[in-house]
């Protein structure tokens, strides 16, 4: 199987589908609510297919590799920058446009009683999840952790976390094998807290509670509480821990007694709680192991092996999966700088479909070509990004105008009322066939509509006099013709005489 039909359990014809239809539908709705200025290029507006958003996130997908300042950059004919794959496949103007309008959910549709903050980018995130935990079933080590998308702009949840490489932006819980990193589920954080059992439980599921599952997590979760609680469902943890979260005080006493090398331990039933002093206190709990001391493969400066707790050498070796999907997804990250969070947040998810992708095309992949090679998470997206842009067949043009829609699910207001015909934004290169018809009874002499750089007084070259040759500007035109001519002497001259 080619690597893109493994993209595709995730991210498929049905969610690019849904990404077209809401891409146009708030298209729609903006025309029918924005008046728009004579000569906005919005007026020429053509709504997207499933083709050209495939090759939209093709493109993004590649930004990530080919990591360029500014987005014009990659459309640029400058030497240094040239790269002729960007415009054979869609034009800078037509990416900009898709990357206004790119949109996730209905606005119209939101009821007025709705509180989820992540209602913009719910579809996407319930169609994500669900193939996540229903394509794979994960080994028997699982870790939980948090993860970050960064994000610096004005955000209700946004979160400041100082230990992580992007310290501000939008947190999410992931759930994640240990040994390959598969993102097995995971939960945007949306500023509204509720008690760690209940995230926990809510996290693994029934698909993972009560299969013997081994939990790794650190102590931002972990409680004597939870641990009992998980252990009722079959389901074992290890992993750091905070005194104030069920440890004995008898226990407490002892910590203030630790030399370096030493440990005490408590336990409670199954649940062990162990304090180890290195250069600081480790504080360890799970229902796992016991409170043994082992040696490590690790020796200190004398050469002599480090002696440490047994929870340790497991903790350290499956709380890496989470850290390990962090490290890939920050390889060829593909969101740039924008406004909109919602779409930071979901190429983000993008990311993640094509990690997941990526791990399992490794896993189950059969094909001797990407076996015998040492086959890279780059050379996978590349192999994709092929695939994924040659499926457009109408580069640079959608399906129907703006003013052509009749979809009842895109043009579902019929009180909407449609933006006046576009206004030519130059003189027609041609003289119009009908400029002779009619008399001055069809052709009417208005004023040159305003200009972004010119909102009083805008100016035009005449087209009598330019044919010859004398440049004189005028602020009057034909409605019919859109073509500037001098009052009276050029205006009839035009439209009387074939010379």
């Amino acid at each position: 199987m080619h690597p893109f039909s493994w993209i595709k359990f995730f991210l498929d014809d049905d969610l690019v589908t849904h990404i077209t239809t809401e891409t146009n539908r708030y298209a729609h709705q903006h025309f029918n609510t924005h008046e728009l200025a004579p000569h906005s290029r919005e007026l020429n507006y053509k709504y997207v297919t499933s083709d050209e958003i495939w090759t939209y996130l093709g493109i993004v997908f590649m930004t990530g590799i080919d990591k360029r300042p500014e987005i014009e950059d990659y459309w640029s004919t400058r030497p240094l920058f040239h790269t002729p794959w960007y415009g054979q496949k869609m034009s800078l103007r037509r990416f900009q446009q898709i990357s206004k309008f790119l949109h996730f959910a209905d606005n119209d549709a939101r009821p007025a009683d709705c509180e989820d903050r992540l209602y913009k980018v719910r579809p996407i995130i319930d169609s994500l999840v669900g193939k996540f935990r229903n394509t794979y079933i994960p080994e028997k080590e699982i870790a939980i952790d948090e993860g970050m998308i960064a994000w610096k702009g004005r955000l209700i949840f946004r979160v400041y976390m100082p230990d992580k490489p992007d310290k501000y932006g939008i947190k999410a819980y992931l759930v994640c094998e240990s040994t390959s990193g598969y993102i097995w589920n995971f939960e945007i954080y949306c500023g509204k807290s509720r008690p760690i059992k209940e995230l926990v439980v809510d996290l693994l599921g029934p698909q993972l509670l009560d299969k013997g599952y081994h939990l790794y997590q650190d102590n931002y979760y972990n409680s004597v509480e939870l641990c009992e609680t998980l252990l009722q469902r079959n389901t074992y943890v290890c992993g750091t821990f905070r005194m104030d979260r069920g440890a004995p005080k008898e226990l407490k006493n002892d910590v203030k007694k630790l030399k370096k090398g030493e440990s005490v331990f408590s336990r409670k039933g199954q649940v062990l709680v162990q304090v180890w002093r290195d250069k600081r206190d480790v504080k360890l709990i799970s229902t796992l192991h016991t409170a043994k001391i082992v040696e490590s493969a690790k020796t200190n400066r004398k050469g002599e092996k480090i002696c440490r707790p047994e929870v340790i050498g497991d903790y350290n070796k499956h709380m890496r999966g989470v850290d390990r999907a962090d490290q890939m997804l920050h390889y060829y990250p593909c969101s740039r700088k924008t406004v909109k969070w919602t779409k930071k947040l979901v190429f983000f998810l993008l990311q993640m479909a094509a990690l997941n992708s990526f791990i399992l095309f490794k896993k189950y992949t059969t094909t001797e070509k990407y076996k015998k090679r040492n086959y890279k998470f780059k050379d996978f997206i590349l192999d994709c990004v092929e695939k994924m842009t040659e499926q457009n067949k109408q580069c640079g043009e959608g399906e129907q105008s703006r003013n052509e829609v009749d979809d009842e699910s895109i043009a579902s207001d019929s009180s909407a009322v449609t933006p006046p015909p576009a206004t030519l934004r130059r003189p027609p290169v041609k003289d119009p066939e009908n400029r002779l018809e009619g008399g001055l009874k069809v052709h009417k002499m208005v004023h040159v509509p305003p200009s972004n750089n010119k909102k009083n007084g805008a100016m035009r070259k005449c087209r009598v006099c330019a044919k010859h040759k004398i440049r004189k500007e005028t602020s009057v035109m034909c409605a019919s013709c859109g073509v500037a001519l001098c009052k009276l002497s050029c205006f009839n001259v035009y439209h009387t005489m074939k010379n």
